[in-house]
C-alpha cells in the first residue's frame, strides 16, 4: 500500500514538473486578421500568432518566422521571402512582414516558431498563406461593363429595375495548375463559373465612397474550372451604388442613384497552366447581357423573382446566347481599385419558425423567435404563375397582424412567382431585412414550418467571446446584445437594420465599439470603415454623423458623435496593440482634433451654446435621454473633447509622434481645468447658464431646456477621468442622488448611456450599477426582455403597456433592433467577470470581479484575446468564494481575489506558497497576485 502510494505521489511530481516545462505549440497564425486571405495588397502584411501550453507561466523569449513562394521552397528553406532568423522579441502580434518585396498575384506561404523561458523550441506552426491582390493599374486588363435595364411597371411610384445578367464562355485547353478570380462591381454582385455560385459572400463588394475608392474580391476558382468549354456567369444589382440607401428625407426626391445610375462589374480571371502558360478571362464588351427571374432587386425595398424568366442553363456551358446583347463599356468610376481589406458579409445561423398564425384570411404569419438581420428561404409548391409575397417586421400589432409602421420608406417586400414544377425553394439575393415575423400570402395551402426558414447574416465574424451568469434575464441580455451587434455589423456599423436608414451612424458605434471589441474580432472590419470615415470626412476637419456618406450636399456634424472618428480607433489599437491602425488613421486624426483645438481656442472648452454652427444646432448631444431638461450639448462636447485629447496623446507616444503627444497633453490639461472652472461648483454639482440657450430653437426639442444636472452628465466626467479626486468624489455623490431618486433606473441616452456603469464602479458603487442593471422596471433591459425583447431596442419607451408602440413616434423612428443601448455589454466583462488591462494587446491582462449588491451567486466570462482565451468565472456558495481563472501563453495578469482579509486564500485547492504565483498584496477587499499563463482556482472566505 505504501509502494502504491509513493508511485501516485512520485507520477503527480512528475505530471507537475511536466506541465511546468511543458513546450509552447502555436495553435493558430493569422495574417491581417484572417487565416490564409487572398488578394491582399498591403505590403507590410502583419502575422499574429497564438500559443497554447499545458505549463504555467510559459512565456516567448524568441520567435522565427520563413516565408516562401511555395510550400516547396518553405519546407527546403530554399528562396525564402523571409527569413527573420531568431528574433529574441516576446511580440507574438501584428509583426510586420519585412522580406523581399511582394508582387502581384504572389502566393505566401510561411511558419512561425517560437522560443520559450527555458530556450526550448518549439515545433513549426502549420503552414499558413496569403496572397498577393493586383498592385498595378497595367495589371488590369479587365473593363467596367453592364447592360442598362428600365422599370417594368411604370405604374410604382418606385423605380425598380430589373437586375442585369452577364456571361462570357472560354475555353480550358491544359491542365490547370492555379486560377484566380478578382472581381467587384459598382453595386452588387454575385459570381458563378459553369453554375456554381463563387465564394459565401453576400451583397459583395460592399459599401463604399465610390467615388473614392472601390474594393475587388479575390477567389481562387482551381476547382471550379474543367476542361474544355467553361461559362463565366454574373448578376448585377443596384446595391448602395445605385439603390435606395438611407431615409427619404436625407435625399429628395428621387433618394436613389446616390452614386451613379446603372450597376456594372469589373472582372478578371486569370488561369496558370502547369505547362507555364497563362491566359486571362476579364471583363469586356465581348461578354453576353440580358435580363433574367430578378424583376426588381433593392437594398431596402426587397426583391421580386419571376422563376418562369430564369433563363435556364445561363452560367454554364452550351448555353445559347446568340440573342442576347453584347454588354455596354460602363463609365465606371474615378475611386481608386483597392483590395477588400473588411469582414465580408456571410451566414452564420438558420432559425425555424416557433409559430405560426394566420390573424387575416390568407395571410400567414411566420414567428421567427428571433429578431436579426437577413432573409428568408421560401419552400412551397404551387402553380405556374403563383405569387407568393413575404413581407417582413420586427413586431405584431394586438390583433396579430405584421406591424411595419417603423419601416418607414422601406418596404421590406420580397415576392416569388412559381415557374410550377414541384417543390420549390428560393432565397432572394441582393437585399436584407431586419425582422423577427414574416407574413405571407398567395399560398394555395396551409403552411408547415418548413415554408419559411430565416437566414441570418453579417459582418461580425467570428463572435469570440461568451458570458452567463445566476441571472437569466441578465443572460437573455447579453444574448440580445450579440444578436443586435450581429444585424447591425453589416459592412458597416449600421444604427438599424430594418427600417429605410441602415447608415454608419458615427454616435451609436462610439458607445458600443468596446462592447463589440469584447464580443468579435473586429480588427479587419473596423479597419474597413475607419477608411470610409476619412471619405466621409469634412474639408474643415469633423467627421460626418455617418460613414460613408451618401449624400454630398448634406453638411452634418455633431460633437460626442463625430469623436467616434478617434475614440473608435484608439478603442481598436487599445484590444489589438496594433500601431498600423494609428499610422493610416493619424492624418484624418490629427486633422479633426485641430479642428477641435482651434474651435475651443479662446476658452480651451465648449461654454454654453458653443455649436450654433453645428448642422444640427448644437449636435444630437444625449439623444433619446429620458430627462426633463436636455443634459447640455456643450458640456459632452467639453468631455468628448478632452477624451480625444487624452486618446490622441497616447496614440501619439506609441508611434513616436512625441511632440504631439506633449501637446495634446498640455492642452488637455488646460481644457480640463478651464471647463472645471466654469461648469462646476465647490460641491461638484455642473451647472449651466440657461440663459445662453435662450428659446433653444434650433435644438432638437430645445423647448425643454438645458442643464448640467444629469446622469449623464457626472457619468461621463466620472469615467473620462477629469476630475481631481476631491470633485470627482463629490460629483458621484450627485450622480448616485438622481439615481436614487430615479428608483435605481437609467436616464441617460446615445452620448451617456456607456459610462454609466463603469462610472459607478470607478467611485466604488457597484452595488447601484447592479441595481441598475439588473432591474426589471421601465426604463430599463430587463424590462425590454420582460416585454420579449431579443435584441435591443433604439429607444427605451420603444414600447410600453401604457402607450404600446407610442403612436406617430412608432412611425418616424423606433427601432427594436440597434445597437447603442447595449453599451453595457462592456460592463458585463470588465466589471463583473473582471476582464481588463494595463496597456495594450491585453498582455497585461487584469482580473478583478465585482460582486456589487451581491444579487448574482456566480458570474463568467471567456473572451477571445488577440493573445487567445481569457477566462474570468466565480461563485459565491455562502462565505465561499471560487475565482477560476485563464491566461493565455506569453501573457501574465494581476488576479484581484475579494476575500476577507486576514483569512487564507487557497489555488487549486492548496495554500499559495509555490512559485508559479505570486503575492502582491492588500488592495480593499481584494488580496491581488500576478500569474502567467496557465489555470487557477482561487479559494477564499468572504
Amino acid at each position: 500500500m505504501k509502494n502504491t502510494l509513493y508511485l501516485i505521489l512520485l507520477g503527480l511530481v512528475l505530471i507537475a514538473c511536466t506541465n511546468t516545462n511543458d513546450p509552447i505549440s502555436i495553435e493558430k497564425i493569422t495574417v491581417n486578421y484572417f487565416e490564409n486571405p487572398l488578394g491582399i495588397d498591403d505590403p507590410e502584411p502583419s502575422l499574429t500568432w497564438v500559443m497554447s501550453s499545458s505549463g504555467r507561466n510559459k512565456i516567448q523569449t524568441a520567435y522565427q518566422i520563413k516565408v516562401a513562394t511555395s510550400k516547396k521552397n518553405l519546407e527546403s528553406e530554399r528562396s525564402l521571402l523571409w527569413n527573420t532568423g531568431k528574433q529574441n522579441s516576446n511580440q507574438n502580434s501584428n509583426v510586420r512582414y519585412a522580406g523581399k518585396p511582394l508582387s502581384s498575384g504572389q502566393s505566401c506561404f510561411f511558419q512561425v516558431r517560437v522560443w520559450d523561458e527555458n530556450n526550448q523550441a518549439s515545433e513549426w506552426s502549420q503552414v499558413g498563406m496569403w496572397s498577393m491582390g493586383l498592385l498595378d493599374k497595367e495589371d488590369w486588363e479587365a473593363k467596367w461593363i453592364g447592360y442598362k435595364t428600365s422599370d417594368q411597371n411604370p405604374t410604382d411610384p418606385l423605380h425598380l429595375p430589373p437586375a442585369p445578367y452577364l456571361r462570357k464562355s472560354f475555353n480550358v485547353n491544359s491542365k490547370i495548375k492555379n486560377a484566380t478570380l478578382y472581381v467587384t462591381s459598382l453595386g452588387v454582385f454575385e459570381m458563378s463559373i459553369n453554375g456554381n455560385k463563387i465564394g459565401n459572400d453576400l451583397l459583395t463588394p460592399g459599401w463604399t465612397d465610390y467615388n473614392k475608392r472601390i474594393y475587388y474580391k479575390t477567389y481562387n476558382v482551381t476547382d471550379n474550372l474543367r476542361s474544355g468549354e467553361n461559362a463565366l456567369g454574373a448578376i448585377i444589382a443596384d446595391g448602395w451604388y445605385a439603390g435606395y440607401v438611407g431615409p427619404k428625407e436625407l435625399s429628395n426626391p428621387r433618394n436613389r442613384e446616390l452614386y451613379g445610375v446603372h450597376p456594372a462589374l469589373f472582372c478578371q480571371l486569370e488561369v496558370e497552366y502547369e505547362n507555364g502558360e497563362k491566359i486571362t478571362v476579364a471583363s469586356d464588351e465581348s461578354w453576353k447581357a440580358s435580363e433574367g427571374a430578378f424583376i426588381s432587386a433593392d437594398l431596402l425595398m426587397g426583391v421580386t423573382y419571376n422563376a418562369n424568366l430564369e433563363p435556364s442553363g445561363w452560367n454554364k456551358p452550351g448555353f445559347d446566347d446568340s440573342k442576347w446583347a453584347n454588354a455596354y463599356l460602363h463609365q465606371g468610376t474615378e475611386g481608386k481599385l483597392q483590395a477588400y481589406p473588411g469582414n465580408s458579409i456571410q451566414v452564420y445561423n438558420e432559425i425555424t419558425p416557433i409559430e405560426i398564425t394566420e390573424p387575416q384570411h390568407g395571410k400567414y404569419i411566420f414567428n421567427l423567435g428571433q429578431n436579426f438581420a437577413g432573409h428568408a428561404r421560401l419552400n412551397v409548391k404551387g402553380n405556374k404563375g403563383d405569387t407568393i409575397v413575404m413581407r417582413f417586421g420586427e413586431r405584431l400589432h394586438d390583433d396579430g397582424s405584421l406591424m411595419t409602421e417603423n419601416l418607414r420608406f422601406a418596404r421590406a417586400t420580397d415576392t416569388y412567382i412559381l415557374k410550377g414544377n414541384g417543390v420549390e425553394i428560393w432565397e432572394p439575393k441582393f437585399t436584407y431585412h431586419g425582422f423577427q415575423y414574416v407574413e405571407v400570402s398567395g399560398l394555395k395551402s396551409k403552411p408547415e414550418s418548413s415554408t419559411i426558414t430565416g437566414i441570418p447574416f453579417g459582418s461580425s465574424i467570428p463572435m469570440v467571446s461568451t458570458f452567463s451568469s445566476s441571472d437569466k434575464v441578465l443572460n437573455k441580455m447579453y444574448e440580445n446584445i450579440i444578436w443586435t451587434q450581429r444585424s447591425n455589423f453589416m459592412e458597416v456599423p449600421t444604427d438599424s437594420p430594418q427600417r429605410d436608414e441602415r447608415l454608419g451612424w458615427l454616435g451609436d458605434v462610439q458607445i458600443f465599439s468596446r462592447t463589440a471589441l469584447y464580443n468579435a474580432t473586429l480588427g479587419a472590419f473596423n479597419q474597413k470603415w475607419f477608411t470610409d470615415l476619412r471619405d466621409a470626412q469634412y474639408d474643415l476637419g469633423p467627421y460626418s454623423v455617418f460613414a460613408p456618406r451618401p449624400y454630398p450636399k448634406l453638411v452634418w456634424y455633431s460633437p460626442g458623435w463625430m469623436d467616434a472618428g478617434v475614440m473608435v480607433p484608439y478603442n481598436t489599437y487599445k484590444f489589438y496593440g496594433d500601431t498600423k491602425i494609428i499610422e493610416k488613421h493619424y492624418e484624418s486624426m490629427t486633422k479633426f482634433t485641430e479642428y477641435h483645438i482651434q474651435k475651443s481656442a479662446e476658452h480651451k472648452f465648449y461654454p454654453e451654446d458653443s455649436w450654433d454652427d453645428a448642422k444640427p444646432r448644437g449636435g444630437f448631444g444625449d439623444w433619446l435621454e429620458m430627462t426633463e431638461k436636455h443634459t447640455s450639448h456643450d458640456i459632452l462636447a467639453s468631455l468628448y473633447f478632452q477624451h480625444v485629447l487624452r486618446c490622441m496623446s497616447e496614440m501619439s507616444t506609441a508611434i513616436g509622434q512625441k511632440k504631439n503627444a506633449e501637446r495634446y497633453k498640455s492642452i488637455y490639461d488646460e481644457s480640463v481645468n478651464a471647463f472645471i472652472k466654469h461648469y462646476l461648483s465647490k460641491d461638484g454639482r455642473i451647472h449651466v447658464d440657461e440663459s445662453k440657450y435662450g428659446d433653444g430653437k434650433g435644438y432638437f426639442e430645445g423647448e425643454r431646456g438645458f442643464t448640467g444636472h444629469t446622469q449623464s452628465a457626472y457619468a461621463t466626467a466620472i469615467y473620462f477621468d477629469v476630475l481631481p479626486t476631491n470633485l470627482k468624489k463629490k460629483a458621484g455623490k450627485h450622480l448616485i442622488d438622481l439615481i436614487t431618486a430615479n428608483d435605481n433606473l437609467p436616464t441617460s441616452g446615445i452620448l451617456g448611456i456607456r459610462q454609466l456603469l463603469p462610472a459607478l464602479s470607478s467611485i466604488g458603487r457597484s452595488d447601484i450599477a447592479f441595481k441598475i442593471l439588473l432591474n426589471k422596471d421601465y426604463p430599463s433591459w430587463g424590462f425590454q426582455v420582460k416585454h420579449g425583447a431579443t435584441t435591443i431596442w433604439e429607444r427605451w419607451n420603444s414600447w410600453t403597456p401604457e402607450d404600446g408602440y407610442n403612436g406617430a413616434m412608432n412611425a418616424k423612428m423606433n427601432s427594436f433592433n440597434h445597437y447603442a443601448f447595449g453599451a453595457f455589454g462592456q460592463y458585463l466583462f470588465s466589471n463583473i467577470a473582471g476582464i481588463d488591462q494595463n496597456g495594450v494587446g491585453f498582455k497585461n491582462i487584469v482580473i478583478k470581479p465585482e460582486l456589487g449588491n451581491n444579487a448574482l451567486t456566480n458570474a463568467r466570462g471567456k473572451y477571445g484575446s488577440i493573445n487567445g482565451k481569457i477566462v474570468s468565472s466565480w461563485k459565491v456558495d455562502g462565505s465561499a468564494y471560487t475565482l477560476e481563472v485563464e491566461i493565455p501563453v506569453n501573457t501574465k495578469a494581476k488576479v484581484y481575489v475579494i476575500s476577507k482579509e486576514g483569512t487564507p486564500i487557497k489555488e487549486g485547492g492548496k495554500t499559495i506558497d509555490n512559485e508559479s504565483i505570486k503575492v502582491l498584496g492588500r488592495d480593499g477587499i481584494y488580496q491581488v497576485f500576478e500569474v502567467g499563463s496557465g489555470k487557477y482556482s482561487f479559494q477564499s472566505v468572504l
